[in-house]
């Protein structure tokens, strides 16, 4: 076993933190060169991403890439979307997301595909396209509440507290606490309105740490 180690500066590492990034070090898979933020999921997913590619890794000795991997492994824990490991070997996991944002798009310049993208994965995407628009009832549409029943389970959309509640399985054993969303609450989005959902989805994302993703 390869015993892990801090990497050293490195060439290309950064003086400090990015501007609106985490200023704390140990915030970062390589925190003495600011480099690999693993402060939330989608950070961490971000990390595991950009450094399983081989020429990122080169720039690491064994040891190095060894703690790198660790804390991005630790992080992935930490939120509930950590890889799947088959026979040794790193397994895609849908609750993964291959990219942070599709296309290299602005917020405010995705569609509600690509919003729900980020936020499902294309797996999930398709599932929540799956459900039957009938199975969808809203209970209430106000300014601030949205409440709906999706099949047999309540998705419910706080506004003003910037909050979502759901009740599936998937949702509470790991989504909300990723804060990705499962087939339901993709469902719920894609019943509402263009001109309702694409704003609130594009809040969520300009935001994304500040929403609380509960359980009803």
């Amino acid at each position: 076993m390869v015993r892990a180690k801090k990497p050293s500066r490195k060439r290309d590492g950064r003086p400090g933190p990015p501007p609106g990034w985490p200023k704390d070090p140990e915030k970062y898979a390589d925190p003495r060169n600011w480099k690999y933020p693993v402060h939330s999921p989608f950070h961490a997913r971000a990390a595991r991403r950009y450094f399983n590619e081989p020429w990122n890794r080169e720039k690491y000795d064994e040891a190095e890439q060894a703690y790198v991997d660790r804390k991005i492994n630790d992080a992935l824990a930490k939120y509930g979307v950590a890889a799947k490991i088959k026979g040794g070997v790193e397994e895609r996991e849908e609750g993964i997301i291959d990219q942070d944002v599709p296309l290299g798009k602005p917020v405010e310049a995705m569609d509600i595909d690509e919003l729900l993208a980020v936020l499902l994965g294309t797996d999930r995407l398709q599932r929540a396209r799956e459900i039957d628009e009938g199975l969808v009832r809203f209970t209430k549409r106000g300014a601030t509440i949205v409440n709906a029943d999706v099949k047999a389970y309540t998705v419910s959309l706080d506004l003003m507290n910037m909050t979502i509640y759901h009740d599936c399985t998937d949702w509470t054993a790991s989504r909300a606490r990723a804060k990705l969303f499962c087939k339901h609450v993709g469902r719920f989005f894609l019943s509402m309105k263009p001109g309702e959902s694409v704003p609130i989805l594009r809040r969520m994302l300009r935001e994304r740490e500040k929403w609380v993703f509960d359980v009803a």
